[in-house]
């Protein structure tokens, strides 16, 4: 198996992983955003039970792919970031709202609660 490949099946084992680990996802496009920008909004998500983490789109359909997080398939449309939740989910969604308000770059894209898909709206 050649390098690449052997670290994009790490990479889709990690996303099972965090994946099975949260009781929720919540997706979000973060193109525009700075560096400074997403390590603040990782640092207010942390305390509420949230980790955000970027991966490749590709990558993360084939770990979703006959999970209960299937219903993530569709909401991406450009470069996403996952915010895999372990506590209170309308917490982290309020977060992440507010954090929008101030920082128009990061656009909402939808969730899976439950094993449901959520729209943004």
């Amino acid at each position: 198996m050649s390098v690449a490949r052997t670290e994009k099946a790490a990479v889709v084992a990690e996303v099972r992983e965090k994946f099975a680990a949260s009781n929720s996802v919540i997706v979000t496009e973060y193109r525009g955003l700075s560096v400074g920008a997403l390590a603040n909004l990782r640092r207010a998500l942390r305390p509420l039970g949230a980790e955000y983490k970027v991966y490749k789109n590709t990558l993360v359909k084939i770990a979703a792919r006959d999970g209960e997080m299937a219903a993530i398939d569709g909401m991406d449309g450009g470069p996403v970031a996952i915010a895999f939740v372990n506590g209170e989910v309308s917490a982290v969604a309020k977060a992440l709202r507010d954090f929008a308000k101030e920082n128009t770059a990061l656009k909402l894209m939808g969730a899976v609660v439950d094993g449901k898909a959520v729209d943004a709206k």
